[in-house]
């Protein structure tokens, strides 16, 4: 494998409860990968879930990836003190009518979900009303334009993401 100029790997986990088997074979993954590159490797802790997340789990996972050897490069990103960052990104999005407040539950998406090659796929049924977004769903305007990546294992993967 050719290494990746300026690759940065990140393992995100959230703090629900002890790290688990799985988690740590994802966390392994990714730091071999970035470490392969030459690249750098963070962790972001995932603790927005207010109702479920307990800072004792944060140290907890942070003690077990140092236990096994998984030193990450610079500080732990912790995302509810990024907050104001997210705020402000949402009001550019707001601004540039990026996106849309949708009053659907997801049984009603489902219901009318068109079904695409990978499954359903939401109808865009709010993308044009002028809901007001507090207690809705917001969602991101589209277009179909093709987006593509080159992933290491698949090869080329392109997506229009409306069909």
């Amino acid at each position: 494998m050719v290494p990746i100029m300026g690759y940065i790997g990140r393992f995100a986990p959230s703090p629900t409860g002890p790290l688990h088997f799985g988690s740590l074979v994802a966390a392994l993954a990714s730091y071999l990968d970035a470490k392969a590159n030459n690249g750098k490797w963070l962790v972001r802790i995932e603790d927005i879930d207010e109702t479920r997340c307990d800072p004792i789990f944060t140290t907890d996972i942070l003690r077990t990836l140092q236990a096994f050897g998984l030193q990450w490069d610079g500080e732990v990103e912790i995302q509810s003190k990024r907050k104001n960052l997210y705020d402000v990104a949402l009001q550019n999005l707001r601004a540039n009518r990026s996106i849309y407040a949708c009053v659907c539950s997801r049984k009603e998406i489902a219901d009318s979900a068109l079904f695409g090659l990978e499954g359903p796929v939401y109808p865009g049924t709010c993308c044009h009303a002028g809901n007001a977004e507090a207690g809705n769903a917001i969602r991101v305007r589209t277009s179909n334009a093709c987006i593509s990546f080159m992933d290491h294992v698949q090869g080329r993967i392109e997506q229009r993401i409306q069909s």
